[in-house]
């Protein structure tokens, strides 16, 4: 099996000046223009039950986002809200592929993250210490 291996990127933040998260550049499949594009930054958040894109991404891979199932959906703050709209969508990290349910947020205020559910859980996934974060 091949392993594909992302260094941790640094960022602000509003609570610290920087801090190195686990973001990857990955490849998601548009069935509108039958080509694959790069997702840059993508929060892998084992953490997420769920995948999701913001509003204007999701535009590239579906035409009419509101066709999906509608579902809240709430974070680590139970009484806050986020409406997405669930589709399945086909990614690629290196050479290895997988579909799995995204939710496309009505707001282009979210990051796009990488959760567990389609995602995550097909893959052992290896947080070294903030330096690398690895799929094999």
């Amino acid at each position: 099996m091949s392993k594909v291996s992302f260094r941790y990127k640094e960022r602000g933040s509003a609570t610290f000046e920087k801090v190195l998260r686990p973001l990857i550049n990955l490849e998601i499949y548009s069935a509108i223009d039958e080509e694959w594009y790069i997702v840059e930054d993508m929060l892998v958040d084992s953490g997420a039950d769920l995948s999701l894109l913001p509003y204007r991404q999701g535009k590239l891979f579906i035409l009419d986002i509101e066709s999906g199932d509608e579902i809240e959906i709430r974070g680590i703050v139970p009484y806050s809200k986020l409406t997405v709209y669930l589709h399945r969508l086909k990614f690629r990290i290196g050479q290895m592929e997988f579909d799995a349910p995204v939710g496309i947020s009505e707001s282009d205020d979210v990051p796009p993250i990488l959760g567990r559910v389609g995602a995550l859980d097909n893959f052992f996934v290896e947080f070294d210490r903030g330096k690398e974060v690895g799929f094999s």
